[in-house]
């Protein structure tokens, strides 16, 4: 066959292939699934309760975030004595210490703005051993950071971890100065700023977004050592000034560890042919007003263990760190002319005073000032970092 006759007949295949092909969209899918998910635990001892409802969202929906807002959330006991969370902000409700009896259950009640109710099952308040060491390996790649804990009672035997990280981020362009619009053009000035509106300088933190277990069941002694909570690449920026990392041990009933285990199997050990099938699962928490509809989640009820460190760049290696490449420009105009709009609108923000000097070939005087992209002196806009320092920062 020649050449030509081979190609019309793979083009004109491709074709074919290409039109049989229609998009397919399983039902469970395109189903409107707006099942309530709740996240938190039940804190005995000193630490604050907070719960987070959230609805949950098909994939492919352009929106990720749907918090149920509105709704009346407590903490109830066997005893029918009820402690009211507050809602704060986007779909969380929080209570302050609640002083809990440890010798009692306790469950979550949750009644929706549109009248729906959900109860959690009663749960045992289950007392977390102190966390014994948290601490960071130095290897080429970047750090590694572990626990170690241990229960003397040998009671708890099955454990899960969640962290928060902090830490300093410094712009590339440093803006001293912040332009003041007002409505007549000669008006328009940059001035010095004070120092609680300087931007250079934020702290940002980032929640973990894995489930961390461990289970001491099969030993003889309630010990877990060197249990792996998070790795950091030594290009982070996370450690190139000052870092920080709490971690937060929570013990678990053992139903509690099979539905952790269960959704931890579901969401991030999925996507090979050896890896385990997806399953249903099961929580704690119910719809009492339609018990066919499915909660998602597992609220537990226990005390809270903590343990927080800070990394200094000068405790670390010297590696190698690429900062954003940030340069800065300049905008000019004339008296008679508007004020840049990227100046008006905050796009490039100044650097410097605005310089005054005259055209005399328009016979028109002039202005110029040094800008910065916002994204490289703003330091707000990088992952909602915050201006105002922590208060455990030290």
């Amino acid at each position: 066959m020649e050449p030509r006759g081979y190609i019309y007949i793979m083009s004109v295949s491709a074709m074919m292939l290409g039109a049989c092909k229609k998009p397919y969209t399983p039902p469970a899918v395109a189903a409107p699934n707006n099942y309530l998910v709740v996240e938190g635990v039940i804190a005995a001892g000193q630490d604050s309760t907070v719960i987070t409802l959230n609805r949950s969202v098909n994939i492919g929906q352009k929106v990720t975030h749907n918090p149920e807002l509105g709704a009346t959330v407590t903490v109830q006991s066997d005893q029918n004595t009820a402690y009211a969370l507050t809602q704060t902000d986007s779909g969380r409700y929080a209570a302050p210490p609640l002083n809990l009896d440890n010798n009692h259950k306790y469950k979550l009640v949750i009644k929706t703005a549109d009248g729906r109710t959900y109860e959690s099952d009663y749960e045992p308040i289950v007392v977390t051993p102190a966390i014994d060491t948290l601490r960071y390996e130095v290897t080429a790649s970047g750090l590694n950071f572990f626990t170690n804990t241990h229960d003397p009672a040998n009671k708890t035997h099955f454990y899960r971890w969640d962290y928060a990280e902090t830490y300093m981020f410094l712009t590339p362009l440093i803006s001293l100065y912040k332009y003041i619009p007002y409505p007549f053009y000669f008006a328009n000035r940059v001035i010095s700023r004070k120092p609680s509106e300087l931007i250079h300088t934020c702290y940002v933190t980032l929640n973990s977004s894995t489930i961390i277990l461990n289970s001491s069941a099969k030993l003889q002694a309630d010990v877990i050592a060197d249990n792996p909570i998070t790795q950091i690449p030594s290009s982070s920026e996370k450690i190139y000034y000052r870092y920080s990392i709490i971690v937060r041990q929570y013990a678990l009933t053992q139903k509690a560890y099979e539905f952790w285990t269960l959704l931890k199997k579901n969401t991030e050990q999925l996507g090979t042919i050896f890896d385990a099938q997806p399953s249903g699962i099961i929580g704690n928490l119910h719809c009492t007003s339609d018990p066919k509809e499915p909660v998602i989640g597992y609220v537990s009820a226990g005390t809270i263990s903590k343990k927080r460190i800070f990394i200094d760049r000068t405790e670390l290696p010297v590696w190698p760190f690429d900062p954003p490449q940030c340069k800065p420009s300049g905008l000019g105009w004339k008296k008679k002319e508007n004020v840049p709009a990227e100046l008006a609108d905050s796009v490039f923000i100044p650097l410097g005073p605005i310089i005054t000097g005259y055209d005399p070939l328009a016979k028109d005087s002039t202005y110029s000032v040094s800008v910065g992209y916002y994204d490289c002196v703003n330091c707000t806009y990088h992952l909602n970092g915050k201006t105002q320092k922590p208060d455990f920062w030290k």
